[in-house]
């Protein structure tokens, strides 16, 4: 199973400028990515595989209209380019086959997929039955 979702799941934090306001196209990716990830830990073990394709600028009509109506004829797909659709496919079958769960077309640093997933760890050691000591104000 491959879910898509883009590289915005992970700009949450960045400011809209030079990405547009994006709370809930860059959310609704990030759910994706987390509910993959979470999905693939449960079937481990299980014959069915799971990703989520997180494209970056893709060579599609996708950012030449509002969405209300279709782009008929257009050649130009984007001023800026973009990698075509054909070769985000062919890297998502081969990361699937490879047992990538998170994948990342046009990043070329593999390792940093994993990052985020290590610093989770340390996020979860928040688990706590007494607060931090920087909400104590003093006490």
């Amino acid at each position: 199973m491959i879910n898509v979702a883009s590289l915005p799941a992970f700009a949450g934090d960045l400011p809209p400028d030079p990405l547009p306001r994006r709370a809930v196209y860059a959310g609704s990716k990030g759910y994706a990515v987390t509910f993959t990830r979470t999905l693939a830990a449960e079937l481990a073990g299980t014959p069915l595989r799971v990703q989520v394709v997180c494209p970056g600028l893709t060579a599609t009509e996708f950012h030449l209209g509002a969405g209300d109506t279709p782009v008929s004829g257009e050649r130009r797909v984007h001023d800026e380019g973009g990698m075509p659709a054909a070769d985000v496919v062919t890297a998502s079958l081969a990361g699937l086959e490879a047992g990538e769960v998170v994948c990342v077309p046009g990043l070329t640093d593999a390792e940093a997929v994993a990052r985020p997933a290590k610093a989770e760890l340390g996020l979860r050691a928040g688990s706590s039955s007494r607060m931090a000591a920087r909400y104590s104000h003093g006490e």
